[in-house]
């Protein structure tokens, strides 16, 4: 017996009626195996590998899951926003176009019911996120709170014994009940494999340490704004800890963080900051160990949310014209000026700790 050593990479019809020749013994890369026994050639040919594209599937509940979620913030947003202009017309002011001029408690009241549905609208915006990820469990667990969320909106209003639009308060507890029909479209769906803890030892450390960081930066750097609050560059470590250690410890870093500072300056509307800077360092934290674009990209849009959220308040508490001016303020003078230290900030802390892991 010998065997013959040629081989080349020719491609072969194996439909054809002649056997391939010895010229060919390699086809679209799978491998011909050739032998010679006393002039009778035997060829295997093995099966090529499948270049079809595989395509999943898209399970049944998440498309319905996500129309059912789209529907619920929808009506959040929308009754949260109708009732916040007809508690601002019981108070004697026809449009948030006028010169809006509020007591400390009625700035307090629309503030919380609005923080209220600005905190429900960011956990249903995250339950959709999580359910076209097809994480199913993360987007149950998110559509509950969000549920619970916009049930407290509706109970803000009369405790402090103001009356609710009955439309407002119909339109928010609809949208409650479709994020529970939403979030438990997927009861069925296969249980993701198991995962880490939601918070190992060094997150819960860096969120500790950031969020201090933030407390102090906020507390110390800032410049009281004429408009009401006040402008600080603290959204800088909150951007630097979504990018170097991720979407939790960032979301964490701007609430507690956030929070802390607020309490220690006297800020009496502290509970905006709750998913004004919770969305800001949940949504930087996108970028983390992408390119200085894509960083620079999530972070842009983390200080448009945040300053979006304060906006949404502002127009009831101050009318549009100090909103808007307020919200160029937040973007520009804070979230910009917040964005450049980061960003120099991380790049160099990657190079010096990279035994971190950073």
């Amino acid at each position: 017996m010998r065997f013959i050593a040629e081989a080349s990479y020719v491609p072969v019809d194996c439909n054809a009626e002649k056997p391939p020749t010895l010229d060919a013994l390699f086809w679209a890369g799978s491998p011909v195996i050739p032998t010679h026994i006393w002039g009778s050639i035997h060829i295997v040919v093995l099966s090529p590998p499948s270049w079809e594209p595989k395509v999943s599937k898209q399970p049944g509940w998440m498309k319905y899951s996500l129309l059912v979620l789209a529907l619920a913030a929808a009506a959040i947003g929308l009754g949260a926003t109708y009732g916040a202009g007809a508690i601002l017309n019981s108070l004697g002011f026809k449009s948030v176009f006028t010169n809006v001029t509020l007591s400390d408690a009625g700035k307090i009241l629309l503030s919380l019911y609005l923080t209220c549905a600005s905190m429900s609208l960011g956990l249903v915006g995250l339950a959709l996120f999580m359910a076209n990820r097809q994480r199913a469990k993360e987007a149950r667990w998110l559509g509950v709170f969000a549920s619970i969320w916009a049930v407290g909106t509706t109970i803000v209003v009369p405790a402090f014994s103001t009356s609710l639009d009955p439309v407002s308060t119909t339109a928010i507890l609809v949208g409650a009940a479709l994020c529970l029909v939403g979030a438990s479209m997927g009861l069925r769906a296969p249980p993701a494999p198991s995962r880490r803890p939601f918070l190992s030892t060094l997150e819960i450390a860096n969120s500790a340490v950031l969020s201090a960081l933030t407390a102090i930066l906020t507390g110390i750097a800032f410049v009281p704004s004429p408009t009401g609050g006040f402008t600080h560059i603290g959204d800088t470590i909150i951007f630097l800890a979504a990018l170097l250690f991720g979407s939790k410890v960032g979301a964490i870093t701007g609430v507690v963080g956030s929070v802390a500072a607020d309490l220690w300056v006297g800020y009496p509307r502290w509970f905006v900051s709750i998913p004004a800077h919770g969305l800001e360092g949940l949504i930087a934290g996108l970028g983390q160990r992408r390119s200085i674009a894509t960083q620079i990209i999530s972070c842009a849009i983390g200080g448009i949310v945040m300053a979006s959220v304060y906006f949404y308040v502002n127009i009831f508490i101050k009318g549009w014209a100090l909103a808007v001016i307020s919200y160029a303020r937040d973007m520009l003078g804070q979230a910009g000026v917040s964005i450049i230290l980061a960003i120099v900030l991380t790049r160099t802390l990657k190079r010096i700790l990279p035994r971190f892991g950073v």
